[in-house]
């Protein structure tokens, strides 16, 4: 699941600030340094997209672009473009159903495998060799002898939910780590898990849960643990708290692209509502992975590292209590991860 910004005002140009982006990045143990760059398409603009460290030797650039719903051909082209304009990190996700079209494009970019970070997930509720089985397939449908960040995609199958959901979390993450081990992955991590469903894995981990992908955006600054699948939680134990649909994707609103309070405050900055949605988050070393197909949206979803929101504009960003989490909407709207069993 990812937010999607498909009717954002026009770009701006990118800053080039780089000064600043390094000393907010520093403040938020994000680092200031970008993914090392690659030969590019010959229009490719140079984006300085900070990185944050997830794991021992592994860094997560803080903004990419987010794949949830498009097919084959729609992915191979959102990911060329992305890829061609310099772009640093793609997520997808076996799922998705469109990984064979992400492979085309990271063929046809050109572009040096260590330039880029790929996200991708298998399905939850697996024992070890069906676990097996999915990640090798994952691996092969992207063409890659390795991604940088293989998740498990729910804390149980996606339904019906299966009675014994701890035991094959367990099961799974043992599978999950042997794949890290062999050099398939250089980190892994969990998504749509609350704190119930960390603490099956937490005990018998050996390699570290690198990230929890989850859905977060503004709207939910003062929301409850179960609709933010216990944030504090993550942080408090080293979990890098990624955000899927940041701009809301599934919330049936453009609040966060053209809302009031966000293009209000994105005008004092001569930034889009787009921009300050997603700048709520990186702001607090969350990254981000919207979706889009176009140029003009791909380079403003990216530019955020090179201005700072006000403590001021935080505050009424985190205060906001709409648009709702997506899921169950209660009372009180929840995510609907946490009663997975």
């Amino acid at each position: 699941l990812i937010g999607s910004s498909t009717e954002q005002p026009e770009i701006y140009p990118l800053a080039s600030a780089i000064m600043l982006s390094a000393i907010v990045a520093l403040t938020l143990g994000v680092s200031a340094h970008t993914v090392l760059s690659a030969p590019m398409h010959s229009d490719a603009t140079v984006l300085n997209i900070p990185t944050k460290k997830i794991a021992p030797g592994v860094e997560m650039p803080m903004a990419g672009l987010g794949t949830w719903l498009y097919n084959t051909s729609e992915a191979h082209d959102a990911v060329l473009l992305a890829l061609q304009i310099g772009y640093t990190h793609i997520d997808t996700a076996l799922g998705y159903n469109n990984q064979v079209g992400i492979a085309e494009a990271i063929k046809e970019s050109g572009r040096d495998r260590k330039s880029f970070f790929i996200t991708s997930k298998i399905p939850g509720g697996l024992n070890f060799s069906e676990a097996t089985a999915q990640l090798d397939l994952s691996l092969k449908q992207l063409g890659l002898e390795y991604v940088d960040l293989m998740l498990t995609h729910f804390p149980n199958a996606w339904g019906p939910f299966l009675p014994n959901g701890a035991e094959l979390r367990r099961e799974q993450w043992r599978a999950m780590e042997a794949f890290q081990k062999s050099g398939k992955a250089r980190a892994i991590g969990v998504s749509h898990y609350c704190k119930r469903h960390l603490e099956d894995i937490l005990p018998i981990a050996t390699v570290p849960i690198a990230v929890n992908q989850v859905q977060y955006h503004v709207g939910m600054g003062m929301e409850n643990d179960n609709a933010t699948d216990d944030k504090a939680f993550n942080e408090a134990h080293g979990i890098t708290y990624e955000s899927f649909s940041p701009l809301c994707g599934p919330c049936n609103t453009m609040e966060l692209i053209n809302g009031s309070l966000v293009t209000g405050i994105g005008a004092k900055y001569n930034k889009s509502g787009a921009q300050v949605s997603l700048k709520w988050q990186t702001q607090q070393g969350i990254p981000v992975i919207p979706k889009t197909h176009t140029k003009a949206h791909m380079l403003e979803n990216v530019d955020l590292f090179s201005w700072t929101l006000s403590d001021d504009d935080m505050h009424a960003l985190t205060a906001a209590t709409t648009p709702i989490v997506a899921g169950d909407a209660g009372p009180p709207p929840t995510s609907g991860d946490c009663i997975v069993p």
